[in-house]
């Protein structure tokens, strides 16, 4: 694009150059012929010749010059607008890669929400272990205070006592492996639902590379079909006459000369190339049949049997919309019930 700018000024520079050249070589030729010299008429003429043919060549070269500065501003012209469409590509992509990154920031505060939720559940765990495990201890406290009192039931109350206590120790690692049981149950959800994403978008990816190569195939039948039909040649004697008179004719093909020696030929002439355009077009018929799908089992039940049941749907009603329909419904029923 730099170099089609240069391109551009340089050429903006030039014709104003060309024009003084033209000026200067104007004015050199009226000097050298002034009246005030007394110069012989032999002398003159060749100089004014000289002159002349210097002018032509500056006019010539102001000419092209400023071909080349429409060439030039057509190309930045063409740069411009290539510029914006590739700005506008640009803005699009830009728009399509914010909204990516605001689905993942919204994805990102959702799993940011059920940690710090499994967090406070834990938390909430971790608190009632440590309330029982302070229980436990204040009544092991109390039996130890009891024994001390009693001596005979005191390792009656001291066995309670541990009992109590381990039951609260069980108890607490219970609460402790259920909080990480959770945590581990919410880390695998969150690796499963990413797992999950990322599956849908690879079907997405493959969904799309599928649709492409689908259009791309179809686009390809449609340009060998339109291959194969041009290669028949004409169906019609006369565009017959027309593709052979002027194959390999280069520039402007007068039709009305055509015209006038097709009306010339003789009946012998002309019944050629009908023979040849009649072979054509059965070739075209050729080509275009082995493109046709082949018709399904439905298609050819419909055929067989349409006509028939919208008769009868006629008989019924008045309306041709009501029977079309009411036929098209009855054969449909009977080529389900018949398969």
């Amino acid at each position: 694009m730099f170099a089609i700018r240069a391109a551009a000024r340089a050429t903006i520079a030039v014709a104003p150059v060309a024009a003084v050249q033209l000026r200067a070589a104007s004015k050199a030729a009226v000097k050298k012929v002034s009246p005030k010299k007394k110069v012989s008429a032999k002398k003159v003429a060749p100089k004014k010749t000289v002159a002349k043919v210097q002018v032509k060549k500056a006019k010539k070269t102001a000419v092209k010059k400023v071909a080349a500065k429409k060439v030039a501003k057509k190309a930045v012209k063409k740069a411009v607008v290539a510029k914006k469409a590739a700005a506008k590509m640009a803005k699009a992509a830009k728009k399509a890669a914010a909204k990516k990154a605001k689905a993942a920031k919204v994805a990102k505060k959702a799993a940011a929400k059920k940690a710090k939720i499994a967090k406070k559940q834990a938390a909430v765990l971790k608190k009632k272990a440590a309330a029982a495990k302070k229980a436990a201890a204040k009544k092991a406290k109390l039996a130890k205070l009891k024994a001390k009192k009693a001596a005979s039931p005191a390792k009656k109350r001291a066995l309670a006592a541990k009992k109590a206590k381990a039951a609260a120790q069980k108890k607490a690692a219970l609460a402790r492996k259920r909080a990480a049981a959770k945590k581990n149950k919410l880390a695998a959800q969150k690796k499963a639902a990413t797992l999950r994403k990322k599956a849908a978008l690879t079907k997405k990816k493959a969904a799309v590379q599928a649709k492409k190569a689908k259009l791309a195939a179809k686009r390809k039948a449609v340009a060998d079909k339109k291959k194969a039909i041009k290669a028949t040649g004409a169906s019609n004697p006369y565009s017959l006459f027309v593709a052979k008179t002027t194959k390999g004719s280069k520039g402007k093909i007068n039709l009305k000369d055509v015209a006038a020696k097709y009306k010339n030929l003789s009946s012998a002439e002309k019944a050629k190339y009908a023979a040849e355009a009649k072979k054509n077009s059965a070739a075209r018929q050729k080509v275009k049949a082995s493109f046709k799908r082949a018709p399904t089992k439905y298609a050819l039940y419909v055929k067989q049997n349409f006509a028939a049941a919208y008769a009868a749907a006629s008989r019924k009603t008045n309306d041709r919309k009501q029977a079309f329909k009411m036929a098209t419904k009855e054969v449909a029923m009977k080529y389900k019930s018949s398969q």
